[in-house]
């Protein structure tokens, strides 16, 4: 056996302790950058595997422990998964931080509270060493290396005295005295070539410094005594008696196989769900937050119904109308046709590398889009669900056109938030709704000129007098909900819903079907979510099969949580109040975001994995679709990490779940010619199926819950139970010629049904990684067993059923490999500088002669001295917006008024007081959040009152035709207004734009 292990790291000397103490002997070869630190390699009967260290010292040591009780077993095994699962994850990153110099106090405070969990809980008898002495002992003697970290210990004496009594056991002090020079443990050595451990429900370290909120539908473990404990541990005699009567049979545990009408319609008295995916703009390429957020957690639903044989219909396509697609058209020089042509194919091409099982994959452009829309408006409108209203608009003078939301931008108007690159519809700062009218310094998104306000008619949605219908349906579907989407939806309902416009002034878009106003098109929220009834249309003419029959439809909505509002309140209203019996919503859910290495996911800035660069890294399909599910954001936002990918593809994937099927093949294949053999149970193999019955129920209702990685940590729990079947029974040494008939008999039989246990995993890892679970049906023959989810476990290959030659199903991530990825994607390198507008001399000398003339102005006006000062800001303001449209002009980017001004104090000499030079965190901080006094939320509505009310006296002013004198002033007053709003929002004013901004000396 040879151990592999980074110097001096306290996995490898976990596994050295427990090979001394087993009297079996291990080679050492040190490797810099092994995962988790060590590895041991084993050979026998042919095969060679790899166990990572806790599961080696296992190895080691379960014959030893064989001696004990049952339930010290058990319990040592109990503490060996509450080491890995809850102690790594925070004590690697703590000792990290004590070894970088910077000791985390956050996480001292989490480590603190599992250690005296540890003391609590744990008899620490140092007269009974198992293995989880051993685990717990390596993996916290490194605490007391470091004077900081040992005073840690030394708030828990108890287990101080422990630690310091094993370190005097003989054979345990030999190891530490060889391990480490002079017994100690020196952190900076071996601590720097660590990754830090995730935990099973977060994979970063941001999240692992606080407390893991408990599993939706599950009680957090407070000991290691309430965690699942492996195999054995919690079966009862009832449930090994029913493992049994199932194993004898398979024909009533299989369910029949099931045939389908094409195309797939509602069929009475069947389970008929309906999936459908949000639909993802057109107008980009989905990164993988997207790709987990709605269409690939749908896909593991859908596939999931599938093998429980469920009549199911799985549906999605893209948005492809509305004012996104006409600034992608604009900005890449197409037509809007063009755009959707071209990234419809993209977005095709994503989600059939990634395996999406659609049903049917559409689009919105389309006849039957325009058809259904116009007819649900029309219906509406007969009801007396629509009205008009004149509707003031920002319109750009220099475009010639109204401005769309999204062709708006600005500051975001809501108290707190201040994110300066506001949409016009919605702030992805704070996530909220926004008026674009209300936007703080809104500009043209297509020319960055500041737009001005005119009136258009347009059309509305009376929700208000929707909603009592709504508030009589929402009972019946929203507790079925994600606890998010409720809660967002209640945020919407609680203060009374408002009227919504639907209509847009634009050109591409589903066309108003009524007079004065043909010349509008539907607002994209108003528009889209009807794109899943035309899709089906465009699926199959009985299309009405599916939308007008509730009361034998199930119907599933996936999405992230940015489109819960429009999902549970404007598209169920706009259902019910065409007064037709619509199939709703009965399941609506949402996830919350992956992040990317706790960044944002940016296309520009290169940060990111998108769905068309997935394919280019060389790592599998199924090996993202495992990773994006494993860490799928259900309860709160989850974070891509590259070291976290290799960790949980070698581990779990290709020491657990790949190690299993390869290793049981192997044998059936090697001892028994590829065929099946004989086999013939006893009580503890029932006890072995009891526990993986169990872990199937628990799939089963995890994943019908939509609680995927539940589900998907049931099924690595099925191949570590394979696992350690194996390794308890040690089927490899029982068929040696040699050995007595009884003892091949018994061989034969953990062999055939560690087989079938891998046929199991074949099918449960389906709506995971589709792939893989081919690939394992195929090497088993493909019996047509396999096609649908069973009851419990049972013999699904008889014997003599013959398989093929079994081949290695993972391939391992190297280290080489994931630095390069990494570095790749995270925007590190600048990408090359996009090429910059040509500049008109022309434009430029006539901006520099309009810049000189209004200069010469403002000091006059100055130095007149009759001038108020709110005349002279205004031209102030105009100066400015020169100065900024010459910058642009130039191709250079403008210089913010406030630094100028900040350069001219300094110069003057201003107090006389020292300047302060701010490190870049805190010079951050300050430009974001001028004081840490909290937002007077009266303040902040008296002042956009007083905002609304003097634009409106400016409006008035303009449309009056008063004179420019007359304007300049009220126009100075609301600039100043809008100062105060921002500072009272807790916005400096220095960080925002130079436009509209007063300039002082």
């Amino acid at each position: 056996m040879r151990l592999f292990t980074t110097k001096e790291h306290p996995n490898g000397l976990k596994v050295m302790v427990a090979s001394k103490l087993s009297g079996r002997q291990v080679e050492v070869t040190h490797v810099p950058d092994i995962l988790e630190g060590a590895a041991l390699e084993v050979s026998e009967a042919g095969v060679t595997f790899h166990l990572q260290a806790n599961s080696a010292v296992l190895y080691f040591l379960h014959k030893t422990d064989q001696g004990g009780s049952s339930d010290g077993n058990n319990d040592a095994e109990a503490w060996l998964e509450w080491e890995s699962s809850q102690l790594q994850p925070v004590l690697v990153p703590y000792l990290l931080s004590v070894a970088g110099g910077r000791e985390d106090k956050e996480l001292r405070a989490a480590l603190q509270s599992l250690l005296t969990t540890l003391t609590t809980s744990h008899s620490l008898n140092t007269k009974e060493v198992n293995a989880a002495t051993v685990v717990l002992f390596c993996s916290l003697v490194p605490l007391q290396s470091e004077v900081v970290s040992a005073s840690l210990l030394k708030e828990q004496p108890n287990l101080l005295a422990y630690l310091t009594s094993l370190r005097e056991v003989p054979s345990i002090k030999e190891c530490v005295a060889s391990w480490w020079n002079g017994g100690s443990s020196t952190l900076k050595n071996w601590v720097g070539c660590v990754a830090p451990p995730s935990s099973p429900s977060h994979s970063t370290l941001a999240l692992l410094k606080g407390s893991p909120p408990a599993t939706p539908g599950r009680a957090a473990p407070a000991t290691p005594a309430d965690q699942s404990k492996p195999v054995r541990a919690t079966v009862s005699p009832e449930a090994v008696k029913e493992a049994e009567q199932w194993w004898q049979q398979p024909s009533k545990a299989c369910p029949a196989p099931r045939n389908w009408s094409s195309p797939i319609l509602p069929v009475k008295g069947e389970s008929n769900i309906l999936v459908t995916s949000a639909l993802p703009y057109v107008n980009n390429v989905p990164h993988l937050g997207n790709i987990i957020g709605c269409v690939l957690s749908s896909d593991c639903f859908a596939r999931f119904c599938r093998l429980r044989g469920d009549n199911i219909l799985f549906v999605s396509g893209t948005d492809e109308y509305g004012t996104a697609t006409e600034t992608k058209a604009i900005a890449e020089g197409l037509t809007p046709q063009q755009i959707c042509d071209k990234y419809n194919a993209i977005h095709s091409d994503v989600y059939h590398w990634f395996n999406i099982s659609f049903d049917y994959f559409g689009r919105t452009t389309t006849e039957q889009q325009t058809q259904i829309a116009q007819d649900i408006f029309n219906k509406l409108d007969r009801n007396k669900y629509i009205c008009q209203e004149s509707v003031e608009q920002l319109y750009c003078a220099k475009c010639q056109r109204f401005l769309a939301d999204r062709f708006v931008e600005g500051t975001c108007p809501h108290p707190g938030c201040g994110y300066e690159d506001a949409r016009g519809d919605q702030c992805d700062g704070c996530s909220k709704l926004v008026n674009a009218m209300e936007l703080v310094r809104p500009r043209c998104k297509l020319c960055s000129s500041t737009p001005e306000v005119r009136s258009s008619n347009h059309l509305f949605l009376d929700l208000p007098s929707i909603e009592p219908k709504l508030k009589t349906w929402l009972p019946n579907s929203a507790p079925q909900w994600t606890s998010n989407a409720q809660v967002i939806c209640d945020s919407w309902v609680k203060d009374g819903l408002k009227q919504r416009c639907i209509t847009r002034d634009l050109k591409w878009g589903t066309p108003v079907p009524k007079d004065n106003f043909r010349e509008k098109v539907f607002y994209v929220w108003f528009d889209a979510p009807i794109g899943y009834i035309s899709m089906t249309a465009c699926y199959t003419d009985q299309w009405q099969q599916w939308w007008l029959n509730p009361d034998q439809v199930k119907y599933y909505q996936f999405m992230a949580k940015d489109n819960v509002p429009f999902h549970s309140v404007v598209f169920p209203s706009t259902l019910l109040g065409t007064g037709q019996n619509w199939t709703k919503v009965t399941h609506l859910v949402a996830t919350e975001y992956l992040n990317y290495e706790d960044t944002k996911f940016s296309k520009s800035r290169g940060i990111g994995v998108f769905g068309d660069q997935a394919a280019s890294t060389g790592i599998p399909s199924d090996v993202w679709r495992f990773y994006l599910l494993y860490l799928r954001p259900e309860a709160q936002d989850t974070s891509f990490s590259w070291v976290d990918l290799q960790t949980k593809n070698n581990s779990e994937l290709l020491n657990n779940l790949g190690n299993f099927v390869h290793r049981a093949l192997t044998f059936v294949f090697k001892f028994f010619g590829g065929a099946i053999p004989a086999v013939n149970p006893s009580n503890q193999d029932f006890e072995v199926m009891a526990a993986i019955n169990k872990e199937l129920r628990q799939y089963t209702s995890s994943l019908a819950c939509n609680h995927q990685r539940d589900g998907l940590r049931a099924v690595l729990s099925i191949a570590r139970i394979g696992n350690q079947y194996i390794q308890d029974q040690e089927p490899f040494k029982l068929v040696k010629p040699n050995r007595p008939p009884e003892d091949r008999e018994r061989g034969a039989t953990v062999t055939a049904i560690a087989a079938n246990i891998v046929a199991l995993v074949a099918i449960v890892v389906e709506p995971f990684m589709p792939e893989t679970s081919g690939r394992i049906k195929d090497l088993l023959g493909n019996p047509p067993q396999l096609k649908y989810l069973p009851q419990a476990f049972t013999q699904f290959l008889a014997s003599g059923h013959v398989i093929k030659e079994p081949q290695p199903l993972i391939t391992q991530l190297d280290t080489e490999l994931i630095e390069r990825l990494s570095k790749q994607f995270g925007g590190e390198t600048k990408a090359p500088a996009a090429a910059k507008k040509e500049v008109n001399p022309a434009e430029v000398a006539q901006l520099q002669t309009q810049i000189e003339a209004q200069g010469n102005k403002v000091r006059q006006m100055k130095a007149g001295g009759t001038a108020s000062k709110a005349e002279v800001a205004a031209e102030v303001a105009i100066l400015i917006s020169l100065k900024g449209q010459l910058a642009t002009a130039q191709g250079v980017e403008a210089t913010p008024t406030g630094d100028k001004d900040k350069k001219k104090s300094k110069k003057g000499g201003g107090g006389g007081k020292e300047s302060t030079k701010q490190s870049p965190a805190t010079a951050s901080a300050s430009a974001q959040s001028p004081s840490n006094t909290p937002v007077n939320e009266a303040e902040v509505n008296r002042l956009q009152a007083l905002v609304t009310q003097q634009g409106d006296k400016v409006r008035g002013l303009k449309t009056s035709g008063a004179s420019k004198e007359a304007v300049a002033p009220e126009v100075a007053v609301l600039l100043d207004l809008k100062q105060q709003l921002a500072a009272a929002q807790g916005i400096d004013p220095a960080t925002l734009s130079g436009k509209d901004k007063k300039k002082k000396k």
